[in-house]
């Protein structure tokens, strides 16, 4: 599943108002006031806490009425209290006011993700991925690649799954979808360099014991596919790839 980046920091605390020179206090710069119901929003936010981050998202919205950040977290507080169609209205609302936000392009993204409206998410992943100064865009590869897989790009969600690792290598989710794709075209080669890499870097789940026990059948390996049959049976004995993929006898 594709996760929200919450975009969430460390939260700051800061004061509304400055001390001058002659010991007056007066109100802080609007941009600090801005960024301090951000932050504040933001703390609530990564708690959980949807209602508590109401009250600094409107002062923020109140400061500016144009801040993307701020329509961006209204649709997350939204999203988490289940109200889809105001959290999609603020992740709209975001992407009007600033097309190229990332958290705003990332968050709605994960949203129609979420919805199962699969097409839609890929306008703003694919905006997001061109984005250089995209600090997570080895993620939104990842991201992007599963949406394409949903759609049948098969293509585009392989070379969005090689650009990830590009950027990230430690990622286990490209890594074993591109084992899976390779294997499904009959490029055992590339499928075992890929799953390799997903083993050393992850936890086995059901759908990576799967083809390993396939992969291992096929190289002729019969203890390293009993091995993981084992594995499948124990750890995951109630999932479908349980009864699918476990060799009979």
């Amino acid at each position: 599943m594709i996760r929200l980046a919450w975009a969430v920091v460390g939260l700051v605390l800061v004061c509304g108002c400055v001390t001058t020179d002659t010991g007056r206090r007066e109100p802080a710069p609007k941009h600090v006031q801005l960024q301090a119901q951000l932050d504040l929003a933001r703390g609530y936010l990564e708690q959980r806490s949807w209602n508590r981050a109401k009250s600094p998202l409107e002062r923020a919205l109140a400061i500016d009425p144009r801040s993307a950040e701020a329509y961006t977290l209204m649709g997350v507080m939204f999203q988490g209290q289940n109200e889809t169609r105001l959290a999609e209205e603020a992740y709209q609302r975001a992407l009007r006011l600033n097309p190229r936000h990332v958290m705003a392009l990332n968050n709605y993204g994960s949203f129609l993700y979420a919805q199962g409206r699969y097409e839609e998410a890929l306008g703003p992943q694919r905006t997001l991925v061109r984005d250089p100064s995209y600090r997570e865009r080895a993620r939104a590869y990842e991201n992007l690649g599963l949406t394409e897989l949903e759609v049948g790009n098969t293509g585009r969600a392989r070379d969005a799954f090689q650009r990830a690792l590009s950027f990230n290598v430690v990622l286990p989710r490209s890594s074993l979808e591109l084992a899976r794709m390779a294997y499904e075209e009959g490029d055992r080669q590339s499928a075992e360099q890929y799953y390799d890499m997903f083993r050393s870097r992850a936890r086995q789940t059901p759908r990576s014991l799967c083809l390993g026990i396939r992969l291992a059948g096929d190289a002729g390996n019969s203890d390293q596919a009993a091995s993981y049959a084992i594995a499948l049976k124990n750890l995951y004995p109630n999932s479908p790839e349980a009864s699918r993929c476990i060799p009979e006898g």
